[in-house]
């Protein structure tokens, strides 16, 4: 059994790009790395089949299988996925499950670790995924911004230098990425928005700053429910929406927050600086 353990990523806001070139494309954008993140065990099989567990139940997980398969052709694998966050609420838990387990099969099959990111990043991209998680995951910072789209070496992601301790509240049920992005008029506002406060951002890298641009993005994209406005509204310290959740990141206390929003499923996290880490 080969085992690795990968980041979560929280986007704060982002503007997509869509090019002919996959490893280009993706999105621009700022957001954090979480210390929960997605804790994978792979064992190869003796026939083709790619089966994955997703926190104890069977799941498709199309983008991890679809990263897997293009790292291994034809060869099968039993991959267990065990999620530290929910997963479809903004906490870029598919990123983090596919990028360990392409990690695993890497190592099983005798390829470079560095091959899981593209395999992820294709994969995400292709099913509905994140655009920008892999790329930020990538970054060995805990506030990664990536400055140009796809990724690196084709797109830029920086460090801020900022880190954080933090309080995860979910307030709503999941949302589909590949849904929200398939409306144009959508998509044209998060466009719009997103590249106003990355332009923003790069000058004023502070976490007043962060916090303060992604709650102007939440509003003025409309992606806002309205539990997570009330949510923003009740909570003390920076808070921000979780692109793309019902769910929202604060740097007030899990305590505070459990007081506030009783009804919430919540999680202290700190932010993380790493990337990928293999075990054993």
């Amino acid at each position: 059994m080969t085992e690795a353990f990968c980041p979560g990523h929280i986007t704060l806001f982002f503007s997509p790009r869509r090019t002919g070139d996959i490893l280009r494309s993706g999105s621009v954008g700022a957001g954090i790395k979480t210390a929960l993140g997605a804790n994978v065990a792979v064992e190869e099989r003796r026939d083709s089949r790619i089966s994955v567990s997703l926190d104890g139940a069977d799941s498709d997980a199309p983008v991890t299988a679809a990263a897997v398969a293009a790292l291994a052709p034809g060869r099968g694998f039993d991959i267990s996925i065990e999620c530290g966050l929910p997963v479809s609420q903004g906490f870029g838990m598919s990123a983090a499950g596919t990028i360990a387990a392409g990690t695993c099969v890497c190592d099983i099959v005798g390829r470079d670790p560095y091959e899981a990111f593209p395999a992820a990043h294709i994969a995400e991209i292709e099913n509905g995924g994140g655009l920008g998680d892999v790329a930020a995951i990538m970054c060995q910072g805990h506030q990664p911004t990536r400055e140009s789209a796809g990724l690196p070496p084709h797109g830029k992601v920086t460090d801020s230098g900022l880190s954080f301790d933090l309080t995860i509240a979910v307030v709503g049920p999941p949302i589909s990425t590949a849904r929200v992005l398939s409306d144009p008029l959508t998509e044209a506002r998060i466009k719009g928005s997103g590249d106003r406060c990355l332009r923003s951002y790069v000058n004023n890298r502070t976490e007043s700053s962060l916090f303060s641009l992604a709650r102007e993005f939440s509003r003025a994209t409309g992606l806002e429910s309205a539990a997570v406005t009330e949510a923003l509204s009740l909570l003390p310290g920076r808070s921000a929406m979780c692109m793309l959740g019902h769910s929202i990141i604060t740097t007030a206390s899990a305590e505070e927050v459990r007081a506030l929003l009783p009804k919430a499923e919540i999680y202290g996290s700190a932010s993380f600086g790493g990337s990928v880490i293999r075990k054993g």
